[in-house]
This record gives C-alpha cells, sequence and structure tokens, in this order.
C-alpha cells in the first residue's frame, strides 16, 4: 500500500488503479533483484562486473567533469534501477567511488551491506564528525567520486522542494558540498535491461550561483530532484516506490501517505 500511495501521490490519474498496481509490483520485483544480485558482486572479477553491462551512455561527461575538477566530482543518484550496481560499475571502471551509507534497523544488514560495498571497492564513509571530515577530503580528492543517493525523504533536517510537483524534504547534502567546494554534480544511473544493466550517465548539472547560500541549496536541490525526477517518470517500474518520499510534510500541512 505504501507503494500505491507513492505512485498516486507523483502521478495522480495518469495511470489506472490496473496499471498502478503493476507498476508497483515491477517496482518490488525490482528490488528483489537489486538485492540478489548485490549479494554475488563480491565474486565478480572486474572484467565480470563490466560484463554485466549491456551498454553505456554519456560516460563521456563524468570524464570531462573529472578533467575540470580541481579535485574530485559528485555523482548523484537515486534507488532507481540497481544502484548497487551503479557504483561497482563505477570503481569497474577506473574511479575512486566514496559513498555515505545509511545506517539499518538491523545492525547485521548495515554490517552485510557496508562489507559487500567495500568487497567492490566502494570507500564507505559514517555520519560521524569523521565521516565529515572524510567527505570533505572525498570531494577535494582528484579522481574521486563522491556517491550520494539523494531521492529519499530529508527529514527535519531537509529543504523543501517540488518532487513531481508537491513539496518534499530533500537532503541538502549534495548542493552543500558542490557549492562549498565547487565540485562538479554528475547523475549517473543503473538501469535494469533484461537482466543486465544499462548504464546512463546524464550531463553535468550547472550550478546556480548566487550568493545568497540558503537560496543557492535550495535552487540546486531543486535542480537535482528534477534530474531524479525526470528518470522515474521514464522508468516508474524501476524506482523504490516502498518508501514514504513524501513522508515529512512542510509546516501545517498534513500528512499524504494514508499508510
Amino acid at each position: 500500500m505504501v507503494c500505491m500511495d507513492g505512485i498516486t501521490i507523483a502521478f495522480g490519474d495518469a495511470y489506472t488503479y490496473e496499471q498502478k498496481c503493476e507498476i508497483a509490483r515491477r517496482s518490488q520485483t525490482n528490488l528483489v533483484r537489486t538485492v540478489m544480485d548485490f549479494l554475488r558482486f563480491e565474486n565478480y572479477t572486474r572484467e565480470e562486473l563490466l560484463g554485466l553491462c549491456s551498454g553505456e551512455v554519456g560516460r563521456e561527461h563524468l570524464e570531462r567533469a573529472m578533467e575540470k575538477s580541481k579535485g574530485g566530482i559528485i555523482g548523484v543518484t537515486g534507488h532507481l534501477g540497481s544502484w548497487e550496481y551503479c557504483g561497482a560499475w563505477v570503481v569497474a571502471s577506473g574511479w575512486n567511488v566514496a559513498a555515505v551509507g545509511k545506517a539499518q534497523r538491523d545492525p547485521g544488514v548495515t554490517k552485510l551491506m557496508l562489507d559487500l560495498r567495500a568487497a567492490v571497492g566502494i570507500k564507505h564513509i559514517p555520519r560521524t564528525k569523521q565521516g565529515n571530515m572524510d567527505l570533505i577530503r572525498s570531494v577535494r580528492s582528484k579522481g574521486t567520486i563522491l556517491g550520494l543517493i539523494s531521492d529519499q525523504n530529508g527529514g527535519k533536517d531537509g529543504v523543501f522542494v517540488d518532487f513531481f510537483g508537491v513539496p518534499a524534504s530533500s537532503v541538502r547534502g549534495p548542493a552543500f558540498l558542490a557549492l562549498r567546494y565547487d565540485v562538479p554534480v554528475v547523475p549517473v544511473f543503473a538501469l535494469w535491461d533484461g537482466d543486465n544493466y544499462r548504464i546512463e550517465v546524464l550531463p553535468e548539472v550547472e550550478l546556480v550561483r548566487t550568493g545568497d547560500d540558503e537560496n543557492d541549496i535550495l535552487v540546486n536541490t531543486q535542480r537535482f530532484q528534477k534530474v531524479i525526477e525526470e528518470m522515474v517518470r521514464k522508468y516508474p517500474d524501476q524506482w523504490l516506490w516502498a518508501h514514504r518520499r513524501w513522508k515529512t510534510r512542510p509546516p501545517g500541512e498534513p500528512p499524504l501517505h494514508k499508510h
């Protein structure tokens, strides 16, 4: 029911009830496939990991951004397709990758997730004071891509921007880091393509700078969310609808999710 809530908030009556059910079913199937494949990644060689990709477009956007940056770059993605293969592909393609890992409810699941990411070469950055220093080092490190999954509810610390035309609390970290340390932001996605994956790297998102720090964070966060929204519109059945994206509401607004 959580999936149906989100699909309805996002698309309204654009899909019939039956179509929404099918999107929700495929979304859940995608999640299972993503997890099951992720569990096997540590057994693959670099060549085997790259062999799971049936095609790629836009690699040049990463290359150009890295070439022009004085440090690293930020790779923004979302829970679309296989976000775990997204990171594994970037590492196997020759870049250093660091990523912030969100702790799961079960500590055992968190450890397994981080161990599997480490096995494919992704450096974990914890949400701690030390982790904040690692974030800064990553964006300042030439050849490093800081991977940030940026499509979930930002909670009370987020900024409200439109997502599918509805105000949604969104993480401010990508915009804050990009503006503060002057690093390019490039969207990267790994989409399901049959039993394999297809990589789509989109053009660098140009940053807006007005000199008003808070406004710039808001405006650029909106730009990042718009990119993710457009990808979800193209591939609705590959997004993680089992998440209450609009859970946090602006002050005074009633809840949107019914379940």
